[in-house]
Order: structure tokens, then C-alpha cells, then sequence
């Protein structure tokens, strides 16, 4: 039984842990902007692997230049957006039901170096399957996205400006792909 908590490296952590997975990946997060994760989940989609993402519909993960979410779905993955009023702010992963990646760290570039950050990867069936209820819970009130349609600058009330603007320049600045 895995049990293992780090510190550093943890997207190198993460990359591994849905590398490992030959059925399923779920990922419930808060944001997931990062282009190297997301090309590794379109791969896992292309060898048959299902990946199902639940994340937010806000500007950081859906502006005009955001990761192309329909190319997901087109590729057969299932996206699932949270409600507003009710963002999650999870950022767990599931590697075949029977692995969980636990972080602290956004799926986002701007995490990579700004903060201290934790991970913990646990396969105890018992809290494995913890998560995989939370993530069915989560997936049962939530309709798939068919056509994502892009957030505009414009739809973001004035005083989020700044915060969005930094945001996506660190984000950009730092990604690999």
C-alpha cells in the first residue's frame, strides 16, 4: 500500500501519477492551466485511458487563449465545470480508482515555485475510495460540457481585472509548452 507525502518536485509528481494510470484519470481542481498536464491527459486520451475533469468555469481557466477544452472533449474526455457559487477548490487525483494524488498545488504554472506547496499519494482502498464517491457525487450534479464557449475579458466585473491580469502573466511566463 502507497502511502507517501512530499514537498518538492510536485509537478513532476503529478505528471508521473497520471502517467501511471491505464483505465481512468479523474481530476477534480480548482484550476488546471497548465499546457504540459494537459497535453500528458490529451495523450492518455489518445491510448484509450477515459479522463474526466471537474473544474472551474472562471477566466483563468477558460479566457480566449485558455487550454482548448473542446479538443478535450472532442478527444472523448469528459469536462465538467463547477457552479458558480459554489466553486470547488479541490485538487485530488485519481489514477484508476485506486491511486489519489492529494495537493496543495494548482494545475496551474503560476504554482510552480511561487508557493510552498504539499502532495500526498495514498492507494489504501478505504481512502481511495473516499475520493472516487466525492468525485461521483460531484460528477452526478453536473451536466458535461458538449461546446465550451470562451469567458471575455469583458464578462469579468472591473475590480477582478488586476488579479486576472498578474495571474495569467505569471501563468503564461512560466509554461514549458
Amino acid at each position: 500500500m502507497t502511502q507517501e507525502v512530499f514537498f518538492e518536485q510536485i509537478k513532476a509528481r503529478i505528471l508521473d501519477h497520471i502517467g501511471t494510470a491505464d483505465k481512468s484519470v479523474k481530476l477534480a481542481v480548482s484550476w488546471l492551466t497548465d499546457r504540459e498536464i494537459f497535453q500528458l491527459l490529451l495523450k492518455k486520451l489518445g491510448e484509450g485511458v477515459s479522463v474526466s475533469i471537474i473544474t472551474r468555469n472562471d477566466f483563468l481557466n477558460n479566457h480566449p487563449d485558455a487550454l482548448d477544452w473542446n479538443q478535450f472533449i472532442q478527444s472523448n474526455g469528459s469536462l465538467r465545470f463547477s457552479k458558480n457559487g459554489a466553486q470547488l477548490h479541490y485538487k485530488f487525483i485519481l489514477a484508476d480508482d485506486v491511486k489519489v494524488l492529494c495537493t496543495s498545488y494548482n494545475l496551474c504554472c503560476f504554482a510552480n515555485g511561487n508557493n510552498r506547496e504539499n502532495g500526498m499519494i495514498f492507494s489504501d482502498p478505504g481512502m481511495v475510495n473516499h475520493f472516487i464517491e466525492e468525485f461521483n457525487y460531484l460528477s452526478s450534479d453536473l451536466e458535461a460540457q458538449k461546446n465550451v464557449v470562451r469567458l471575455q475579458w469583458t464578462d469579468l466585473p472591473e475590480e477582478l481585472h488586476g488579479f486576472y491580469k498578474g495571474s495569467l502573466e505569471s501563468d503564461l511566463a512560466k509554461q514549458t509548452i
